[in-house]
């Protein structure tokens, strides 16, 4: 017959707070101390990390477990906090010291990744008998404490990691403790998140703007807060009433989230298809200079936003982008890493209006610049790309046929 299954304690102020995004766990933990501290108001505030926790051959978990000992009439309330960057041997020997040295007056937090479900759905295990065999001395663990010696042939062969970490989770669900893994919101659920976030700091996002934040920090929940911190700080040197909502345009977004040099090249493709052949020269001479790059270089890097911009012009007209709604067009351009409104709307101009002569002329110039530096003539390269800048009219955006360039 089965043994009964162990029905675990009530709930403990023990919690295991589990998660890949740094601002969900950190906001939790922030909860949680604050819960503490209502709880445990006279505790003292521990932090350890992981790096606090090793010692020579192993972790080192005795200030810990000093600190979790009863210390009799002198007041012992503990808030502790431990940062663990795995569930590794470390955090299986730290989760079972919590199981077997909890008491009255102790509230622990302990942040680790997400955790897969064949370990938050572990049976809780009567964490009693650690009680009686643990030890976390440096150097000293349960199997050292208890064995004198090598284990007899034929002994039961040590658990393997899996085993122990279902375990070590199963101890603590045992004592009560609460396992908690937090996800990050996507979708629908990201975009109410950034028009919230917003508000909390006072700025009125539009779902526009809301969808290009949500695209271009790719679920980044603390690079949004602390963009949208920032925004704030801006907004509130122009505000009369502090507390008021200040609109967030889509302009201020994108200069912020665009502020970076692997975007910089596509200012030559964003030129040519607004037919500003002077700026594309321009944008072509300055980097072809050697000021902030060698010649290779820099024409290696234009010829590859060339590419990828021609690329997307060429889909763009096969999937008939441009009678998309503004998700779907916003999507297709962020899949590709143009993300500046501007050039994403020169690039849908050049979709919807560039001649199949001017688009397969750019392409056999483009051709020729690479051909050109693959045989080490960078000269040759330089000027196909200007015969790219020089077929385009300086006024509006008009394409010249190859023949007229």
């Amino acid at each position: 017959m089965p043994a009964p299954r162990f029905n675990p304690q009530s709930s403990v102020p023990v919690y295991v707070v589990c998660s890949d995004d740094p601002l969900l766990k950190l906001e939790r933990s922030r909860e949680l101390i604050a819960q503490g501290r209502q709880m445990l108001p006279d505790a003292e505030f521990l932090l350890y990390t992981f790096s606090d926790l090793q010692g020579l051959g192993g972790a080192n978990l005795k200030s810990i477990e000093n600190e979790m000992s009863d210390p009799g009439l002198f007041g012992g309330d503990r808030i502790i906090k431990v940062n663990l960057k795995d569930l590794d041997t470390t955090a299986i020997d730290l989760c079972k010291l919590v199981a077997a040295s909890f008491r009255p007056g102790l509230f622990i937090i302990l942040e680790l990744p997400r955790l897969n479900t064949i370990y938050t759905k572990v049976d809780p295990i009567d964490p009693t008998p650690l009680k009686h065999i643990l030890s976390f001395a440096p150097g000293l663990d349960e199997s050292s404490s208890t064995k004198k010696s090598a284990p007899k042939k034929g002994s039961k062969r040590t658990p393997g990691i899996e085993t122990r970490k279902k375990e070590a989770l199963g101890y603590l669900k045992g004592l009560g403790a609460n396992i908690e893994v937090l996800y990050p919101p996507e979708g629908n659920e990201l975009k109410s998140w950034i028009a919230q976030r917003g508000r909390t700091y006072h700025l009125s996002i539009a779902p526009q703007v809301v969808e290009f934040i949500a695209q271009s920090c790719d679920n980044n929940l603390l690079l949004i807060d602390q963009s949208l911190r920032l925004m704030e700080l801006l907004h509130a040197e122009r505000k009369q009433n502090p507390n008021a909502l200040s609109e967030l345009t889509l302009d201020e977004v994108e200069t912020y989230f665009t502020q970076d040099a692997r975007y910089t090249g596509f200012e030559l493709p964003q030129a040519l298809f607004s037919g500003d052949s002077l700026k594309a020269l321009n944008i072509i001479n300055s980097l072809c200079s050697g000021q902030e790059m060698n010649l290779t270089t820099a024409l290696n890097l234009l010829i590859g936003r060339l590419d990828e911009s021609l690329t997307c012009v060429a889909l763009g007209k096969a999937n008939n982008i441009a009678r998309a709604d503004f998700r779907t067009k916003s999507a297709f351009f962020m899949a590709r890493n143009i993300k500046v409104r501007a050039s994403q709307e020169a690039h849908l101009k050049a979709i919807q209006e560039m001649p199949q002569g001017m688009f397969e002329f750019l392409n056999q110039c483009l051709s020729e610049a690479s051909i050109a530096l693959s045989q080490f003539n960078a000269e040759g390269a330089l000027r196909a790309l200007q015969r790219m800048a020089l077929a385009v009219k300086t006024s509006a955006v008009v394409y010249l046929s190859p023949e007229l360039s």
